[in-house]
């Protein structure tokens, strides 16, 4: 017997959890139904998008086990954007496709849809206060409420600036490669990493002097004092009020990685001054400059009664003396509307180093606050990576109504692709406008200078010219003085090279 499965896609707004609380309606977001009962390889699916309500609904199912996920940005099996909105016939629209691994929340809008009119202040992005992948079984009866919750939250990335380029490979290893790992798509919230002893948790090698806790229920508080714990999406603990006296001053959240159930996080709660969170052991390059950051995130909520994380970072050498330390504690702010991810990190040198051991270390006292979660723990190689900008002028003096000529030679020292390269230059009054031109090519061909100029690429170690000429206008005296300045963006070599070939 062909069954119904439907349900709802809401924004929650104030992060309740509860899809009675819900605040507005997400429309057009695709809802994938998929038959996973042959394996994970192939299944039939059917894509619906949500009504004008958030409703979706699969009629015509036939019974077996299947996951539906929500899952913005999704194609048909034949590589078509889903049109249908509202309610599908399985059994008649599914075809075969690759079986979806995870959903993905939509944006605030695109370039098509606002999918959330009104969202909270200062958000930037959507993440899921519940699952936004259902397993469910299909049998002789319907299936009802399948729902998922949006909610708002705040990424805030460091600004390192243009000239400081980055590597992108992470060199801690330790946790999952900082990002405390992962459970496959469907997994129910505050799903813990497992049960370990509290001295040791899923990652002994972390190094923790907090002692490690597994979430239990949502009538249990988790992490307490002096605890931490490993888990994915979070919306019991103190974020609800429990017989235990909370007074639901958490945020519910989700990790920063992938902002759904699939991905963990690590939770603390702050209790005693200097002990370290987590430690781990790399090996580096000497002196060579290297970033340390962490996405941090403040669980309280209120803005009275409670203190902010306080949170720092020791780097020491190869014989355990501190190489460089930093405290953030300044730079974890509360942000009362919605949770926020804030990137903090700090550039050290290695020094005469080949091995180097990371310590983020709690500094909170046994206060009401300083309870936070990490995510995303990385360490890179970096570069301050600047170009060499001269220019000379054809002469000393100029006559009017003499033409004066400019080189502009634009040197690249990196080993990266000096790429989106603009050049600016404002002539004062003392030319003639319509004389002044420029030439990439020595002189071979002359365009008309329009104040600046988007030039190629220069390759790593690489050298660019460029001529501008104009002439001097009847009448002018004193000294002429302009300057040209330069915007440009590094790139990886090898990535640049690939575009190319």
């Amino acid at each position: 017997m062909a069954v119904t499965v439907s349900g709802q896609l809401l924004y929650d707004g104030n992060r309740t959890g509860a899809v009675g609380s819900a605040t507005a309606p997400i429309a057009n977001v695709p809802i994938v139904l998929q038959d996973i009962s042959g394996g994970i390889t192939n299944g039939l699916m059917a894509i619906v998008l949500t009504s004008s309500t958030g409703t979706f609904q699969f009629t015509n199912v036939p019974a077996g086990s299947y996951q539906v996920v929500e899952s913005y940005g999704v194609l048909l099996p034949d590589g078509t954007a889903p049109t249908v909105i509202g309610a599908i016939d399985f059994g008649v629209n599914a075809a075969i496709g690759i079986v979806l691994n995870g959903g993905t929340c939509p944006p605030f809008s695109d370039d098509v849809h606002v999918y959330v009119a009104n969202p909270a202040p200062t958000a930037t992005h959507l993440d899921c206060i519940v699952r936004n992948t259902w397993l469910e079984t299909v049998g002789a009866s319907n299936v009802t409420g399948v729902n998922m919750l949006n909610g708002p939250v705040r990424y805030t990335p460091m600004d390192l600036g243009a000239s400081v380029f980055v590597d992108p490979t992470n060199l801690v290893t330790t946790a999952d490669n900082g990002t405390f790992g992962g459970f496959s798509a469907g997994a129910t919230a505050n799903t813990g990493a497992g049960t370990f002893p509290a001295n040791q948790g899923p990652y002994p090698e972390l190094q923790s002097q907090f002692s490690y806790t597994y979430p239990l229920d949502s009538t249990t508080v988790t992490p307490i004092d002096g605890h931490y714990t490993i888990q994915n999406i979070m919306n019991n603990a103190y974020s609800n009020t429990h017989p235990t006296g909370s007074t639901g001053a958490w945020w519910r959240v989700a990790d920063h990685t992938t902002g759904n159930e699939m991905g963990r996080m690590m939770v603390i709660n702050g209790y005693t001054a200097g002990y370290i969170v987590g430690q781990t052991t790399i090996d580096v390059d000497s002196n060579t400059d290297y970033l340390t950051s962490y996405w941090i995130l403040n669980l309280c909520k209120q803005p009275t009664g409670y203190i902010n994380p306080e949170f720092s970072v020791n780097i020491l050498d190869e014989v355990g003396a501190i190489l460089y330390q930093h405290n953030f504690t300044d730079e974890i702010g509360i942000n009362t509307h919605c949770p926020e991810w804030i990137q903090i990190g700090t550039i050290f040198n290695s020094g005469n180093n080949n091995q180097i051991t990371i310590q983020f270390i709690s500094e909170g006292g046994p206060q009401t606050g300083n309870d936070y979660v990490l995510d995303d723990v990385s360490l890179n190689r970096v570069e301050s990576l600047t170009l060499n900008v001269t220019k000379q002028s054809s002469c000393s003096f100029a006559s009017p109504g003499g033409t004066l000529y400019y080189e502009i030679t634009i040197e690249n020292p990196t080993n990266y692709y000096a790429t989106q390269l603009s050049i600016t230059d404002n002539f004062t009054n003392q030319f003639d406008p319509d004389s002044i031109m420029y030439s990439v090519d020595a002189g071979a061909n002359w365009d008309i200078w329009t104040g600046s100029l988007l030039v190629d690429d220069i390759p790593p170690n690489g050298i660019g010219i460029l001529l501008i000429r104009g002439t001097v206008a009847i009448g002018s005296t004193g000294t002429i003085t302009n300057s040209a300045t330069v915007d440009v963006t590094f790139c990886d070599a090898t990535t640049e090279i690939q575009e190319e070939a």
